[in-house]
């Protein structure tokens, strides 16, 4: 059976910073991946490193951008055992998002919706912990107790079936599958 990841983290921009303070969250951010080490992730996040906005659908690398100067930022890497078809409408829609990449745009308003409890659906609009949750839900790979545009990253970690398979410092996450292999 395949599975998926979900990487959680809280990294030192601005943006984390203050999504922390109004929420008291300890993860402000949620990216997902395809493969274990972390090497194909995606999520709703800034487009340039230097600046939060223009945001939408991006490819993350762990070792680039915000989460490469972020290498001590808290993380967390959630395991979801998935099936082959769910597996496999994840990694299409993955695909058919990257080619029309520029299409899509973070939901600015979302976010303040989401925070007063109002759900809410915007074309080709996501936060990055809408995205994950549409995504999962969509491909029947998790169900989810409220409407995606309602999940914050954090309640990733209390979700079943998700299992913890690292809790650390960011810079290592990707190494988790490699541990793995090598026991």
């Amino acid at each position: 059976m395949p599975n998926v990841y979900l990487l959680l983290s809280r990294t030192d921009t601005l943006f984390a910073r203050a999504m922390h303070g109004l929420t008291g969250n300890r993860y402000t951010h949620v990216s997902l991946a395809l493969d274990r080490d972390l090497e194909q992730m995606y999520s709703f996040a800034r487009r340039y490193e230097i600046a939060p906005l223009p945001a939408g659908f991006i490819r993350e690398n762990l070792y680039d951008g915000v989460y490469g100067r972020s290498g001590t930022a808290d993380s967390l890497v959630l395991e979801l055992p998935v099936s082959q078809k769910a597996y496999d409408r994840i990694a299409r829609r993955l695909e058919k998002m990257e080619r029309r990449q520029l299409d899509y745009g973070y939901d600015v308003l979302g976010l303040a919706l989401a925070w007063l409890g109002i759900a809410h659906q915007r074309r080709d609009k996501f936060v990055c912990s809408q995205f994950v949750a549409q995504t999962l839900q969509e491909a029947g790979a998790l169900e989810l107790p409220d409407h995606p545009s309602l999940v914050r990253p954090e309640d990733f970690a209390y979700l079943e079936p998700l299992r913890v398979v690292y809790q650390g410092p960011l810079a290592w996450a990707g190494r988790v599958g490699r541990r793995a292999m090598a026991a």
